[in-house]
Parts: C-alpha cells; sequence; structure tokens
C-alpha cells in the first residue's frame, strides 16, 4: 500500500474514536464553563452602581450650574434699584429703536435687533431671575413680554393677518410686568417713613394739632397786628 494511501486510511480510522474523546471533554468542561460564566455576572452585578449615579466631577459641576443660576440681586436694596432702572430704560430703548427698525424694513437690521432682544432677556433673567416667585423675577419676566411684544409687531409687519388683538394683548402684558418690576423694588411703607416725625407717619388722617383741644387764653387774648 503506498504511503498517501496508508496515512489516509489510518487518519480516517482514527476520526471517530478523536470525535468521542472531544466529546467527552466537552461534557467534562460545559458545567465548569456554565459555572465560570453566572459567578461573573454576579459579580458584575453586585460591582455595578446605580443607573443614574454620576461621578463625584459631574455632580460638582451640576452643583455650579445650579448655583450659577442664581439671580444677582434677591432684594430691593439700593444696588439692585439702579439696576432695574437701568434694566426698564434699555427696554423703552428697544421698544422705541425697534418700530424705527420695522418702518425700515431692512432684514439684516431686523435680525439683529432680535438678537438684541434676545441678549436683554438673557441679562434680565441673570440679574432677576426668570420666574415671578423669585423676589424681583418681574424684572426679568418684564424683559421676557418685551421680546413677545417685539416678535408679534414683526409678524404683523410681514403681512399676518388678526394678528392686531395678539399685539395688543402683549402690550398690556409688558405694561402689567413693567409695573410689577417697579412694585418689587418700592421700598415697604415701614421702611420708607422710618426717617419722618411722628406726625407725618402717624396712621391718622387728622393732623395731631386739630385735636389738641381750645387755644390757650393767652393766645386767643392776644390781638393781631398786621404789618
Amino acid at each position: 500500500m503506498a504511503p498517501a494511501k496508508l496515512f489516509t486510511f489510518m487518519t480516517m480510522a482514527a476520526y471517530p474514536t478523536f470525535l468521542a474523546n472531544a466529546s467527552r471533554r466537552c461534557l467534562h468542561w460545559l458545567p465548569l464553563l456554565a459555572i465560570t460564566v453566572a459567578l461573573g455576572c454576579v459579580l458584575a452585578l453586585f460591582n455595578t452602581g446605580p443607573a443614574d449615579a454620576l461621578p463625584e466631577g459631574n455632580s460638582q459641576r451640576s452643583q455650579n450650574a445650579s448655583l450659577s443660576s442664581t439671580p444677582i440681586f434677591n432684594e430691593a436694596n439700593d444696588e439692585a434699584v439702579r439696576h432695574v432702572d437701568d434694566y426698564l430704560k434699555s427696554i423703552d430703548t428697544a421698544m422705541s429703536n425697534g418700530l424705527e427698525v420695522l418702518r425700515g424694513g431692512d432684514g439684516k437690521s431686523i435680525t439683529a435687533q432680535g438678537r438684541y432682544f434676545n441678549a436683554l432677556v438673557n441679562a434680565g433673567y441673570a440679574q432677576f431671575g426668570s420666574s415671578y416667585y423669585d423676589p424681583l423675577g418681574s424684572c426679568g419676566v418684564a424683559g421676557s413680554s418685551a421680546r413677545h411684544l417685539w416678535h408679534t409687531q414683526v409678524r404683523a409687519i410681514s403681512g399676518e393677518t388678526n394678528i392686531a388683538g395678539e399685539v395688543g394683548k402683549a402690550r398690556t402684558t409688558l405694561q402689567r410686568d413693567r409695573q410689577a418690576c417697579l412694585d418689587s423694588v418700592r421700598l415697604p411703607l415701614e421702611e420708607a417713613v422710618a426717617w419722618a416725625p411722628t406726625q407725618v407717619t402717624s396712621p391718622s388722617l387728622v393732623p395731631t394739632w386739630a385735636t389738641s383741644g381750645a387755644w390757650p387764653e393767652t393766645t386767643a387774648e392776644r390781638t393781631s397786628t398786621n404789618l
């Protein structure tokens, strides 16, 4: 028999034996493999934190972002009053300039004015807050109301129909928020009149001298002299 044929014959004869041995070995290793995989899954489960857990660095960054969103002014002190006055003047100027821009009809100028209103709103939010729940938040809201009025005016000048009522409503909202802003920095009555004398701070509408009784006799008997 040729060597090549002999080798082929021996290989074919040994192949079933090899398969049988391999199958027996797989049967021995399969339970061990399954146990190893199960232990790995259990360890991974216990070593994994909650899904919403954040690294310490991310938590710190979130806290800093929350602190940075706190308004600069939270009470009606002298500095806040000055900034509120400047801010309301900026709103009035922006509305006046906006009307001139709309009359001009230049698209680039209208876009630039819109960006200015966006910056004005952001400045108001940063200084006074963005909610009525903030002590001076109505001032920041006034900036947002001014931007809304500007947007409705742009829509009106663009030819959108049935918007006159919306423009009027937006203007009324701005006036209301503007007044609320002024009221938020107005000193309470007891603080505003703390410096005044008793006669001025008296809650009675009748002057104290009107209830002081009759004039003294010496005063009543004194003759008046016209000089």
